[in-house]
């Protein structure tokens, strides 16, 4: 009773919930019963499914993955729903391409005034990606750019005054740590430092770690995921070309520690020296006196995958045709090398969890007597992991117009091993959809808590980033760190959990899960996205916001 009054409070507040003058005010304890027919153990009963060893980790092109999207079809079609897909399916086929580096055809040489350095692959560096062409050599010299970022309206330029045209740049990974969250996440992301160093002239990159990325991420981590082939897929377009890489950049290696403290041994500053400088917020950018040799050989293999796409038809003529997206992965890593003695990487909290979350939001939305006024659409997508690569291909080729897409909210966690307190809404200072996030979050009796671990760069790494990409306001709400119970340390429960089981077999449905937490943050789903739904004005970025200029005026080309 007490959520259905927190409801009702919710309709009220939000324009456009209350409905059409006259009716009745049935429809609010509709939406209110709605809301509470999502219960901890249909949360409990999808993971179980989706995170079983029998679904071997749901790795995209796995028999396990083609199982957990059947499984979400039948849910969709259990609903009601009908498929979101042209001609009525629910499946949208992924073209994508696995890259694998071959250890015998890579090297890193470094020479120098104090000789030549052979670096060994795995030992001192990586390739994450190995997508652009099957044969790579890139050999010059080699300038250090700080972070790699370039951002005027930070009054920041790593590049000012070098000079990297036909140079391999080295840059830490991340951003300036002066630098907003969001707006820090958008710098440090992949693809921005590319098309940074490539319209500078750049041939090749070359990524350093700072010990904080080490302490969170170790080489061992590193190399697993490699083997695993996290990182290893791209979508691939018409033309058979991999999407997201620049062809002038030629080469991008990442280096461990004893890799780095080769690179920067004799130059005019130490490692620790540019540690110690962009720490605060400033690393120098210089050329170095040595020049590097990289090369590579890979294998590509094509593999098939799809997203899963729902819909809920909306009840208003005029507003059926603009449409709420809710988003969260279906995939996984599948099996990899085994961690005490398990081979299987379940991925149940990341992210069997939220897809339980958008399939107990769809039961909500099947369950009211009349549907919102705008159209939902349920999109759960495959190959995150790799690189938000379904989501990215779903907003490069969306089953709907774009244009018409005026919201995407995501789910990714999604769970807690203990009574959650409070919400992260990534992005909600953005758009006006934080006004909605708070009033559904107070509806369901969470506080929200700002970004408690901004070095992370969550906002870039997570499937709301496409549509953000592409002009759509958008929010990924997940739980937070703060516990009901006193004597729980939410925060430090969360950060052991991301050292020893994120990535990792561990990620199974042995851990201790709370399951009303994640009840509750499906309901907040629900109700988010029904107001969004509901009311009359579709969400707009906010004036002047960094997202809203960059991004704004993509979402209909």
């Amino acid at each position: 009773m007490r959520l259905m009054l927190l409801v009702a409070t919710l309709l009220v507040l939000v324009p456009g919930c209350a409905g059409p003058a006259g009716r009745p005010s049935s429809v609010d304890e509709a939406v209110a019963r709605a809301s509470e027919g999502i219960r901890p153990e249909g949360i409990r009963a999808h993971m179980a499914f989706l995170a079983d060893d029998a679904l071997e980790g749901r790795r995209p092109g796995t028999k396990g993955y083609e199982l957990a999207a059947r499984y979400a079809r039948a849910h969709f079609e259990a609903l009601g729903l009908r498929g979101g897909v042209e001609g009525g399916g629910f499946f949208q086929p992924v073209p994508l391409r696995r890259g694998e580096a071959l250890p015998q055809g890579c090297a890193l040489i470094l020479k120098g005034p104090r000789g030549t350095r052979s670096l060994r692959f795995e030992r001192d560096f990586i390739f994450f990606d190995t997508q652009a062409g099957t044969e790579r050599q890139v050999s010059a010299p080699v300038v250090f750019a700080g972070f790699g970022v370039t951002a005027p309206e930070q009054g920041y330029d790593d590049y000012a005054g070098l000079d990297v045209k036909g140079k391999i740049v080295a840059m830490l990974w991340n951003g300036p740590p002066s630098f907003p969250a969001t707006v820090r996440a958008y710098y440090a992301d992949d693809l921005t430092k590319q098309e940074n160093a490539a319209a500078r002239g750049a041939i090749g990159i070359i990524g350093v770690r700072s010990p904080d990325d080490e302490r969170r991420f170790t080489w061992p981590d590193m190399i697993r995921e490699t083997h695993i082939g996290s990182g290893s897929l791209r979508w691939i377009d018409e033309a058979g070309r991999p999407v997201g890489l620049l062809e002038s950049i030629r080469v991008r290696t990442d280096l461990n520690r004893s890799g780095a403290e080769a690179l920067f041994a004799g130059e005019a500053h130490s490692l620790k020296a540019i540690f110690a400088a962009a720490e605060k917020g400033k690393p120098p950018a210089f050329a170095l006196r040595k020049r590097a040799t990289i090369r590579r050989r890979s294998r590509h293999t094509p593999v098939q995958s799809e997203n899963v796409v729902a819909v809920l038809e909306g009840s208003d003529p005029a507003l059926r045709g603009e449409y709420v997206v809710y988003t969260a992965h279906l995939d996984h890593l599948g099996i990899g090398p085994a961690v005490g003695g398990d081979t299987i990487y379940n991925g149940a909290l990341d992210d069997a969890a939220g897809s339980a979350v958008v399939l107990e939001a769809a039961r909500a939305f099947a369950a009211l007597p009349r549907a919102p006024r705008r159209s939902v659409v349920f999109l759960l997508v495959t190959g995150e992991e790799a690189g938000l690569l379904g989501s990215d291909y779903f907003a490069e080729h969306p089953t709907v117009p774009r244009e018409r897409i005026v919201a995407d909210l995501n789910f990714d966690g999604s769970a807690a091993f203990f009574p959650v307190k409070d919400v992260i809404a990534l992005g909600e200072d953005h758009s006006s959809l934080k006004p909605l996030v708070r009033q559904a979050a107070a509806a369901t009796g969470f506080e929200v808590s700002p970004d408690p671990f901004p070095e992370e760069t969550f906002f870039i790494r997570s499937d709301q980033y496409s549509l953000v990409r592409r002009g759509i306001p958008s929010v990924a709400v997940d739980l937070g760190l703060e516990s009901l119970d006193p004597k729980i340390d939410g925060a430090a429960v969360v950060k052991k959990w991301l050292v020893t089981n994120y990535h990792s077999p561990k990620d199974d449905m042995a851990q201790p899960f709370h399951f009303e937490s994640t009840a509750r943050l499906a309901r907040l789903a629900f109700l988010l996205g029904h107001s969004v739904a509901m009311q009359e004005a579709r969400p707009q970025w906010n004036a002047g916001d960094f997202f809203g200029q960059r991004f704004g005026g993509r979402a209909g080309s």
